[in-house]
């Protein structure tokens, strides 16, 4: 039989109390909860609505739906630097896949799916200024949009060029 030693007994004890003890207080703290309660997206959650009235952060233009385009009036006046500026931007942005007639007949169309239009064709020249420049900024079947590489005066600009090539069509 082994001797009791009151020493050892009481180390044992004042461990076991003190490890009991603090184990006690750290459970009674409540977890913070500051992450959790955050205004925050769960999964399989949509996204929220921005605020009313407040800025949004990425300043992009909104974006018009083809139906609302046709009441856009164009600002800029067909004068002959909005022409010559249309005319040189229509070459480097449109002219690969619509040519640089506005026929449909650039250099890649054969290569699309959907062949580019005939900026020149009645139908066309009947939109409103309004409906060409939303395609020009949003984007067609398989064309890009422009929304980020031209400004709103430089993508007017074009549809004044068009508008001067449609004039031509016209008379020829």
């Amino acid at each position: 039989m082994t001797r009791f030693d009151p020493l050892l007994f009481w180390a044992v004890a004042a461990v076991l109390f003190f490890t009991v003890g603090l184990t006690y207080f750290f459970l009674s703290i409540p977890p913070t909860t500051e992450m959790a309660n955050q205004p925050s997206i769960k999964p399989q959650e949509q996204p929220f609505l921005p605020p009313p009235q407040s800025v949004p952060i990425h300043g992009r233009e909104r974006k018009v739906e083809l139906l609302e385009a046709s009441e856009l009036k164009n600002p800029v006046e067909a004068t002959p630097a909005s022409l010559e500026q249309g005319q040189r931007l229509f070459a480097i942005y449109c002219a690969v896949c619509h040519g640089t007639n506005a026929k449909g007949k650039g250099p890649i169309a054969k290569k699309l799916i959907t062949p580019p239009d005939d900026l020149t064709q009645t139908s066309t020249a009947e939109q409103p200024d309004g409906y060409l420049y939303t395609v020009i900024r949003e984007g067609g079947d398989t064309m890009p949009g422009q929304a980020e590489g031209l400004s709103s005066r430089e993508r007017w600009d074009i549809v004044n060029y068009l508008r001067s090539l449609q004039k031509i069509q016209k008379r020829g």
